[in-house]
């Protein structure tokens, strides 16, 4: 017969996985954006309607959770707490106090509900990698789905409501390195396959945008990888990766604007460097706006009606323009605190990768945060041409260098327990 204690290990065993296995659904319904795929789902909101799935699933283990990974004790989450803080109190002073007020407490509330649990339940490197396989996977689904059902607009991939052509090859640079860990670490072929196939989709669609930003962001994520000197990922899986998108970019290149990539060489002669509502007169006005306003700025999300008051203001045509830059974006919209914060999250992003990549003992961790630097660092370069300052995608890469520092201390203490 089986005791009662070994049947209460086991009920708890299963409600953990209900857990796990539904913030997993949660993770993949975050990236991949079903509602953007299946519009029936748009009026269910799915990551609203999983996040309180899995929120409940959180509470009925609360205790079991409760003293593991402490938010207060991770560098990264208090930067994180504060920065949330700063956002709030902008709401009062903004230009559109109800739509500052709505997006945070009906939309980024899920974002930020999203950072807790994954801090609090991703305690293991098995439960991490999974997370970062679902990203992959969601990712290339929904990439696959906008290079069929999307159409080319003026030789620029488009589709959905929620993201212009920029915003996709945001989205695709953010996701595509994590492809890189499971063809690099032992894993069972199919794996290895299916994510070389990733790979090669995410290229694809990230040159079929014709996003210059994405482009630039692509770039330079390939020549960290080609020329990385610490042989995280070998120099045979480097050239295959390399050969396959060759090839791919070559077999669609009808489907590719390159003309639009080429200006890249010609920036003096671009609109947004001379013209008074291009992006450098944008910045410029944003950053006027954060000095005017330094300790509340404009307001979450009121960007745009600032600068079309001030433009009113000036006698100019009133245009209500987005930022196009993330940190002027945060700067403009949540004042000097609020910039400072978000650069020094960001660099401890980049930072803890570093340093975990370099000093870890433990091979898995080191590659995870050998990946996700390569990732953040296209993530952050691409950011810096669109209105990105709160995408989800931010906040994943921040939540995973803090449970990848809290899980790198934890082995490591452990090890010199054991010793």
């Amino acid at each position: 017969m089986i005791q009662k204690s070994q049947y209460l290990t086991a009920v708890k065993s299963n409600e953990s996985n209900i857990l796990i296995y539904t913030f997993y659904i949660w993770t993949f319904v975050i990236i991949a954006r079903p509602q953007d795929i299946i519009e029936l789902l748009v009026p269910m909101r799915p990551a609203l309607s999983v996040g309180f799935a899995v929120f409940i699933a959180y509470l009925l283990k609360y205790s079991h959770y409760k003293n593991k990974n402490r938010i207060l004790e991770s560098t990264q989450c208090r930067l994180y707490l504060y920065l949330l803080a700063v956002m709030i109190i902008s709401i009062p002073f903004a230009y559109y106090r109800r739509g500052a007020f709505d997006f945070f407490f009906t939309r980024y509330i899920i974002i930020i509900l999203y950072f807790y649990i994954f801090y609090k339940i991703v305690d293991n490197e098995n439960i991490l990698n999974n997370v970062l396989f679902i990203s992959c996977m969601g990712a290339s689904i929904y990439s696959v789905n906008a290079i069929y059902q999307g159409k080319i607009e003026a030789g620029r991939l488009a589709f959905g409501e929620m993201f212009d052509p920029n915003d996709l090859a945001f989205f695709a640079v953010s996701n595509i390195t994590f492809n890189v860990l499971f063809v690099s670490m032992p894993n069972s072929l199919w794996k290895k396959y299916l994510c070389l196939i990733n790979i090669v989709i995410g290229v694809l669609f990230i040159m079929m945008t014709g996003s210059r930003g994405g482009g630039i962001a692509l770039s330079l994520v390939v020549l960290i990888l080609l020329f990385d000197r610490s042989r995280n990922v070998k120099y045979s899986y480097k050239i295959i990766i390399a050969i396959l998108t060759i090839v791919a970019v070559i077999y669609a290149g009808s489907a590719i604007d390159y003309s639009r990539f080429e200006t890249i060489t010609q920036i003096g002669e671009d609109y947004n460097v001379w013209d008074e509502t291009g992006r450098l007169q944008i910045w410029n006005t944003g950053i006027g706006l954060m000095l005017s306003n330094p300790l509340t700025g404009v307001g979450l999300t009121c960007f745009q009606e600032a600068i079309g008051t001030e433009r009113r203001a000036k006698g100019l045509l009133e245009i209500w323009q987005a930022p196009h830059n993330s940190i002027v974006q945060i700067g403009t919209e949540t004042g000097i605190f609020g910039i400072i914060l978000f650069v020094l999250i960001s660099y401890k992003t980049f930072s803890i990768f570093g340093i975990v990549k370099k000093n870890s003992e433990f091979r898995m961790l080191a590659m995870i945060a050998f990946v996700s630097q390569v990732g953040f660092v296209g993530h952050f370069v691409s950011a810096m041409f669109l209105s990105q300052a709160y995408s989800v995608y931010w906040v994943f890469y921040v939540v995973i260098s803090a449970s990848i520092a809290e899980l790198n201390k934890r082995k490591t203490d452990s090890l010199k327990y054991i010793s």
